[in-house]
């Protein structure tokens, strides 16, 4: 238990499998969950332990969303202290036949909307500086390219040099953020990858699934706890010297 009484850290995008994750991670570690999403988040709260959890909405393509969805993320005696962005969408298809309403709908919600995020602590902050802990999910597809997943892959890294720029220009107010890389992690979104590339590749989903796991040495897919307790560890003190770095959970490229 690390978290101050009162101490309050909004996950965006907990109606997901990491978002869910986070919200009990972060719940472990003596925080109170702020949940937020475009829909109801509300599940991500059940059985978690402590108190003074939350759920409301958040729309992360438009700025007012984002700013209200902040000042609301603290109660009396509460204060915000941390943040995830667990938002995101994914999208497959070679450069050459691109969906440009595809690769619109992904920056906005990918990248586009971690700035929006970005941009309303970056105020918080120099309003009220204090301790703050930041972390935005990118991918181990945001440190290299891989056919087919050129626009996912073009966020992910624009995610990273966001964040990179971002912690140092909070870093005064005492603000932290740093950027977490997943390999390919066991979820719905990924099963909805493997059946879209299934598709294209005129080949079995099992198939592309086995070859998601087989990706690193651990020839696994990562769990999303594994993804969320590092994520709660960096929004905590315990990680206070650490900012503007990029954390990889996966195993190591496979040998021969």
């Amino acid at each position: 238990m690390t978290g101050q009484p009162g101490s309050v850290v909004a996950v965006v995008g907990a109606a997901g499998a990491l978002g869910r994750a986070v919200c009990e991670a972060v719940a472990r570690r003596g925080h109170a969950v702020w949940a937020v999403d475009t829909v109801d988040p509300s599940d991500a709260l059940t059985d978690l332990p402590g108190s003074g959890h939350r759920a409301g909405p958040v729309d992360v393509t438009d700025q007012g969303s984002v700013e209200r969805m902040l000042r609301d993320a603290a109660g009396d005696g509460e204060r915000l202290d941390g943040l995830v962005y667990a938002a995101g969408v994914n999208y497959t298809g070679p450069v050459a036949t691109t969906d440009w309403s595809q690769y619109d709908r992904l920056m906005e919600v990918n990248l586009r909307g971690a700035f929006r995020t970005g941009q309303a602590v970056a105020r918080s902050l120099a309003a009220d500086p204090h301790p703050f802990g930041a972390v935005f999910l990118s991918s181990t597809a945001g440190l290299r390219g891989e056919a087919g997943g050129s626009v996912y892959c073009a966020s992910k890294f624009g995610l990273i040099g966001f964040v990179q720029s971002f912690a140092a220009e909070i870093a005064s107010y005492g603000g932290r953020a740093n950027t977490v890389c997943p390999g390919n992690v066991d979820s719905p979104m990924l099963r909805r990858l493997a059946a879209q590339v299934a598709e294209r590749e005129h080949a079995a989903e099992t198939e592309v699934l086995a070859r998601f796991a087989d990706a690193s040495a651990f020839r696994r897919l990562i769990d999303p706890a594994e993804v969320a307790r590092t994520c709660a560890w960096l929004v905590s003190a315990d990680s206070s010297g650490i900012s503007g770095q990029t954390l990889v959970v996966d195993g190591p490229p496979p040998a021969g």
